[in-house]
């Protein structure tokens, strides 16, 4: 009897890491964004909001000052409108209001992103 338990025990353990294994890394193009205005699709409304004019350092500046009030950065992929959770948040706040190229590995369940790497977009 405590051989089959151990065999379920351990078939069990080698499909959970056989799908985390399965899980490629990809690499998504969009900006970093702060998550209120992701939900808009962009900042302008926030900026016209707060008397900012629209240009790259107002959307870094928007981002930082409503991630300060308590939003979180994520990506904003403007192509597919989807707005990814990012479990790095330090790595993210340097490209804040930036396009960027982000890779890592997408957890589907909640939409969020586990950050490898951060670079800028050319």
């Amino acid at each position: 009897m405590k051989s089959i338990a151990m065999g379920l025990v351990v078939s069990l353990v080698m499909l959970g890491g056989s799908s985390f294994a399965a899980q490629k890394q990809q690499t998504i193009t969009g900006e970093v964004m702060d998550s209120s205005c992701a939900k808009m699709g962009s900042h302008e409304m926030m900026e016209k909001e707060h008397g900012m004019s629209s240009s790259p350092a107002s959307d870094k500046a928007c981002a930082l000052a409503c991630v300060k009030a308590g939003a979180k950065l994520v990506l904003y992929d403007a192509s597919t409108k989807t707005v990814y959770e990012l479990d790095d948040q330090k790595k993210a706040e340097q490209f804040a209001g930036e396009k960027v190229k982000l890779t890592g590995t997408i957890d589907k369940a909640n939409n969020t992103i586990h950050v490898a790497k951060i670079a800028k977009a050319s």
